[in-house]
């Protein structure tokens, strides 16, 4: 049984890449977390009587705080490891395999990977001036990201006929003004990664059709 190189490596990216938006969901995860615990102690502290300014409403202020950051900080480190290293790589391996995903791969390095750090390094200075013109330029490569998603999308529904990546695509850019679309978005491209990673894999190791050598001519 010999293996097609080509939907071998097609395979691989597609592999990489949904591995890349799983860590990103455990992110998302951690950050809901995150937040649903500081709604909680909110309303706690509300039932609680605690909305009075006292040491329990501070106390109570500051863990909420320190919770929040400590979650968006570790969500933050595994969405940039799942960019980083795996779903930017797959994106950059189907470039390789494929030149028509290179205009998208280069957007989607440029824009997610890079906007998203800018954008964490603004929040964490956004208490001076340089932070906000920081978390500018971060959405601005983030918009620019976005549209590599949608150009990546729009050209694997061309490849591999599965409509659930155009509607990624469309919602991606949605996603933009309404976040929860953008989540939704990234399920699909999760799902419609997996379709395409089972047909790769099983025509790479498609048994090739035998070509009958030729007689001697008596």
């Amino acid at each position: 049984m010999s293996a097609s190189p080509a939907k071998q490596n097609y395979a691989e990216a597609y592999r990489e890449m949904r591995e890349g938006v799983l860590y990103l969901f455990i992110a998302w995860i951690l950050l809901g977390i995150g937040i649903t615990y500081v709604f909680t102690l909110a309303i706690g502290s509300s039932v609680a009587g605690f909305h009075r300014m006292g040491t329990e409403h501070f106390g109570l202020g500051m863990l909420a705080l320190v919770s929040l950051a400590i979650f968006m900080l570790i969500g933050a480190v595994i969405a940039l490891v799942g960019l980083w290293g795996k779903f930017i790589p797959g994106v950059k391996k189907l470039a390789s395999v494929n030149p028509e995903f290179s205009t998208s791969s280069t957007f989607v390095n440029l824009g997610l990977f890079w906007g998203t750090v800018l954008m964490l390094i603004g929040a964490l200075t956004v208490m001076i001036v340089v932070g906000a013109f920081i978390m500018i330029i971060g959405f601005i490569l983030f918009i620019l990201g976005y549209i590599g998603m949608l150009l990546l999308c729009f050209k694997l529904n061309d490849l591999e006929k599965n409509s659930l990546y155009l509607a990624a695509g469309i919602l991606f850019i949605i996603g933009i003004i309404l976040p929860i679309l953008d989540f939704v978005a990234w399920i699909l491209l999760y799902v419609a990664l997996g379709d395409s990673l089972r047909k790769a894999s099983s025509q790479a190791t498609q048994i090739p059709p035998s070509t009958p050598s030729p007689q001697p001519s008596a």
